[in-house]
Order: structure tokens, then sequence, then C-alpha cells
């Protein structure tokens, strides 16, 4: 994937951009795919740190970070955004404008860390149910029946 002169490869994820090529944090490329896959749109602050960390482990520190290095690896600036533009109080957007005839970025299948937490606790309780279906099957209150012999 390529923006202007900055080039992704999304596989090893590395930039490569006018000032040098760096291998980015899984978390940094991770933000770099949240924004640009919706390009024009503001990303909420709140919303890139449940998607890209997750509630727990995510902080507004680690996003400024996060968004730093990666203004750093695309060559971009805070004052004069080619890329990433800081939306005060609400979060950030990706604005780099595409040319006709470039690709954009394919979509990746997220859901993000509370569907994963849903999907989790589905199959545990699908689980749950499962198990005590056989153990009531296990335990069945019919005896076995007696063979009666006569004499």
């Amino acid at each position: 994937m390529a923006f202007g002169e900055v080039s992704i490869d999304v596989d090893s994820r590395r930039v490569r951009a006018p000032n040098g090529a760096s291998c980015l944090e899984p978390r940094t490329f991770d933000l770099l795919m949240t924004l640009a896959e919706r390009p024009g749109l503001t990303a909420s602050r709140d919303h890139l740190i449940e998607t890209v960390w997750s509630v727990d482990e995510g902080s507004h520190l680690a996003l400024n970070q996060a968004v730093a290095d990666l203004r750093k690896a695309l060559g971009d600036d805070a004052l004069a955004p080619r890329f990433i533009e800081t939306v005060p109080a609400i979060g950030y957007r990706w604005i780099y404008e595409a040319t006709p005839g470039s690709t954009p970025p394919a979509p990746r299948w997220s859901l993000g860390p509370a569907w994963v937490a849903a999907g989790a606790a589905l199959a545990i309780a699908v689980g749950g149910v499962a198990t005590l279906g056989a153990y009531a099957w296990a335990q069945d209150d019919d005896p076995p029946p007696r063979v009666i012999a006569k004499r």
C-alpha cells in the first residue's frame, strides 16, 4: 500500500518514507491501519484506545506516543499534517488525499476487544450448558432393568 512517496509493507510492518525506513511496533502499526481504513473520518481517542489496545490496557499517554511514533515514521508534522490531523478534544483523522488511480488500503476485519470478549463468554456459556447436559445424561435416574429368574 502506498500514500504518495510513503509505502507500507503490511506483512513486515515496515514504512518507507523519504526520511528513511522504519519497522513499526505492532500497536503503532494497528493505529496506522485503523486510521488509514477510514480516510476523512475522525476517530475518537477512546475508540482508538479500545480498538488498538483495549480499555484496560490502553491509555491516552500510550495513544499520544503511538501517534508521535507514527508521525515520525511517516515524516508527518503535527503542525502541518499531510497524513494524521489532530482533532482537538476529540481524536485523530487520516487526511491523506489519494491521487486518482491509486488504491486505498484494504479494510481489515477487526471487531475489537469487546466483541472478542463477548465471543469468549458465549463459547464458555455453550460449553457449560453442554457439560451440564452430559452430566445430567450420565446421572440418569432410571435404574437399569432387573432380570428376575424364575425357579
